[in-house]
């Protein structure tokens, strides 16, 4: 495997072995350290916050894409949710890309034979009337072993 390939189910894996999931600001955002948090308010209102932290019983931050600084009260919040490990996601993804992997390997293994055949241990080309071996008989002559 190429590092451009590494690389790419790198990235594939972190993307797809993640989820939007609610949690426990109080105690996610400080173990964790997140990137971004989406905070939905009591009033169904949405930001995202991004380098969030939290001091006392308040999320602070800033606006992810307005630069500007957020601070809420825990009493405003609805629910926050932040990019969570997805067990169930990373086995598809796993399975997925093995038998895709093990899928090209069989056609690469596979390419090619597709049309001869053995044939007391001579190549003879499928579709033809005589599947026998004639090689090494100069023309014109004939050899009834092989019907050639």
């Amino acid at each position: 495997m190429t590092l451009k390939q590494t690389s790419l189910v790198g990235v594939l894996l972190a993307v797809a072995c993640t989820s939007v999931r609610p949690v426990q600001p109080a105690e996610y955002i400080p173990q964790h350290n997140p990137e971004v948090v989406w905070v939905t308010y009591t009033d169904n209102s949405f930001v995202p916050v991004a380098k969030p932290t939290v001091t006392g019983d308040t999320l602070k931050g800033t606006w992810a894409g307005l630069s500007e600084p957020v601070t809420i009260p825990f009493n405003q919040i609805q629910v926050v949710q932040a990019k969570m490990p997805n067990g169930k996601k990373t086995a598809l993804l796993v399975g997925v890309v093995s038998l895709s992997v093990a899928g090209v390997a069989y056609t690469m293994a596979t390419a090619g034979n597709s049309g001869s055949a053995t044939f007391n241990g001579c190549n003879s080309t499928k579709g033809t009337a005589n599947t026998t071996c004639c090689d090494g008989i100069k023309p014109g002559e004939k050899d009834n072993s092989y019907n050639c």
